[in-house]
């Protein structure tokens, strides 16, 4: 299955904390401004910084292979999505996945995890900085190439 041609790319440097991001993410299938049930997280460090995580689409995602009852799959665009119908709730996709993305839900009775909105991810639409954006998956590769490049020129011109 192929992966996904498009991603969420993630620019930590650019978030301002303002949590839109959660806040429209849950408001998706819960109809609330709650940020608990959001597909992506706002991780705050105490040296200021804040990160955005939602799943990464890993190529060989350990979450697919402990799933016994098929209700993570890849669909049609290549994006791991969750069948709330086919969950048993017994959280070992929660248990493995290395970056802490797919959550238990108890309203939903569960697994949640990104599934980029069917195509048109909420969090991208509603950050106001940019930090978040939805992008071909080679654009963003480049992008963070071409930020790397000129970190090091930076550093290369202090020297």
């Amino acid at each position: 299955m192929p992966m996904p041609p498009k991603t969420i790319s993630v620019s930590p440097s650019r978030c301002i904390g303002c949590l839109n991001c959660e806040l429209a993410c849950a408001s998706r299938d819960w109809a609330e401004l709650y940020p608990a049930p959001a597909r992506i997280s706002l991780v705050f460090f105490r040296d200021g910084a804040k990160i955005p995580l939602t799943c990464f689409q890993c190529d060989n995602a350990p979450c697919l292979s402990v799933c016994r009852t098929g209700a993570l799959a890849r669909d049609s665009r290549g994006v791991v999505a969750s069948d709330p119908e086919k969950c048993i709730g017994c959280r070992a996709c929660s248990a493995v996945c290395p970056f802490g993305n797919i959550v238990y839900s108890q309203a939903a009775r569960s697994a949640v995890k990104c599934d980029q909105c069917d195509g048109a991810p909420r969090c991208a639409a509603a950050c106001p900085s940019g930090a978040l954006r939805y992008v071909e998956d080679i654009d963003a590769v480049k992008a963070k190439r071409e930020a790397f490049a000129k970190s090091l020129a930076a550093a290369a011109e202090a020297v």
